[in-house]
């Protein structure tokens, strides 16, 4: 995991411009045993994602906090994948703003509070994978959710928002 970025000054030393005008979201299944246990309890397809910055990086929050990898790092590590587009007004705007939150420590008890039913355990200065662009996209003023909601949201309310499949493997 060198090539981890998990400050602004670090990403500063790579290219965080995106190509693309809408939001590009990685979905994921891990080869990790706890990947199964967090599909059955979000009802869910896969059990991460993360936000494609370019062909080359993805931004996301794991166990390792926020922070921005390689692209083909995370794909090594992923058994199954899904590429889709979803329209925003700047995904631009979300991936700067998410250049300032990197660092910020995973969310366990959120984690814990989706398995139990519990959103008072959320910290809203923390993230799991899905929350993550649901609360960048928040920041910028083009929310996909209800605000009301964000503690909740997981990769299946991302699958059920209105997107294109870019790619499948």
């Amino acid at each position: 995991m060198s090539n981890m970025i998990k400050t602004p000054e670090q990403a500063l030393t790579i290219d965080t411009k995106t190509p693309y005008k809408n939001l590009r979201i990685l979905f994921t299944t891990s080869k990790l045993p706890l990947s199964p246990l967090i599909k059955l309890v979000t009802w869910s397809k896969y059990s991460h994602i993360a936000i494609i910055i370019n062909d080359k990086w993805v931004m996301h929050s794991d166990f390792n906090g926020v922070h921005i990898e390689p692209l083909e790092d995370l794909l090594g590590r992923s058994k199954t994948y899904m590429i889709a587009e979803y329209e925003c007004i700047d995904s631009q705007a979300m991936i700067d703003e998410g250049i300032k939150l990197l660092g910020r420590p995973y969310d366990y008890g959120a984690l814990i509070g989706i398995l139990i039913r519990r959103i008072e355990l959320q910290d809203d200065s923390k993230y799991v994978c899905s929350e993550f662009p649901a609360a960048l996209a928040e920041f910028t003023n083009q929310a996909f959710f209800c605000t009301d909601y964000l503690h909740r949201i997981t990769p299946q309310h991302w699958l059920m928002l209105p997107h294109t499949v870019l790619e499948t493997k």
